[in-house]
């Protein structure tokens, strides 16, 4: 990791907008174009929340899209929806070939399942369509970049690793306020950094160690 002689500091809790422009004072006003990929991923994940376009999010947190018949839930006669008992749903944090990515799973009965369904009685949605519903979210190429972190990465870069994984956590705790999520497995963008951390000190250890043979070999040379 190089280091930065730091004229501006970042907030304690900063956005995303406050990240990027740390990143250009560190870089003579450019974003690189490898943090610039990474960075409009996080914002597009950030912004399902506030933006009005569809996305899996707002399926799947739909009532009208779930089954109250078997739900024990009702439409009230001026259109709300009530239902206590909202659809169950597995949660998995995944690092594929494109990124980190929060895949969901609906269920029938005790089984998770991964296929178009419509209508079905055992179904807890009316429709699931795998292709619109279950990736969550996707943060692309980041397990490249936590890995281009350790290597010659910043604070910049730092920071918006960590504000992924915040956005992440945001937007499970928020599934788990409006659905019954009763599965969050995988791993997260914390365990996947730390376990990185960890190998790069180990890679630090191992030049050191190397270091001091060859000075030890030099000497009994002498």
């Amino acid at each position: 990791m190089t280091k930065q002689n730091k004229k501006n500091e970042l907030p304690k809790n900063p956005t995303l907008k406050d990240i990027n422009w740390f990143k250009k004072q560190l870089n003579w006003g450019e974003l690189p174009p490898f943090y610039h990929l990474v960075a409009a991923s996080v914002g597009e994940a950030e912004g399902v929340f506030s933006h009005g376009f569809d996305n899996a999010i707002k399926r799947i947190t739909d009532k009208r899209n779930w089954n109250l018949a078997l739900l024990g839930g009702e439409e009230l006669e001026n259109g709300e929806i009530k239902c206590d008992n909202p659809p169950r749903l597995a949660l998995y944090q995944v690092f594929t070939e494109r990124g980190f990515e929060l895949f969901a799973f609906p269920y029938a009965k005790d089984k998770e399942i991964d296929q178009y369904v419509k209508e079905n009685k055992l179904m807890e949605f009316n429709v699931w369509d795998p292709h619109a519903m279950r990736n969550v979210l996707r943060i692309n190429q980041l397990h490249k970049y936590i890995q281009f972190y350790f290597q010659r990465g910043d604070e910049a870069d730092k920071a918006l690793i960590l504000h992924s994984h915040k956005i992440v956590h945001k937007t499970i705790e928020y599934l788990k306020s409006e659905l019954n999520v009763i599965k969050v497995s995988g791993v997260s963008i914390k365990e996947y950094y730390q376990k990185a951390e960890r190998s790069a000190d180990a890679c630090q250890d191992e030049l050191a160690l190397a270091h001091l043979m060859a000075n030890e070999m030099l000497q009994k040379k002498e």
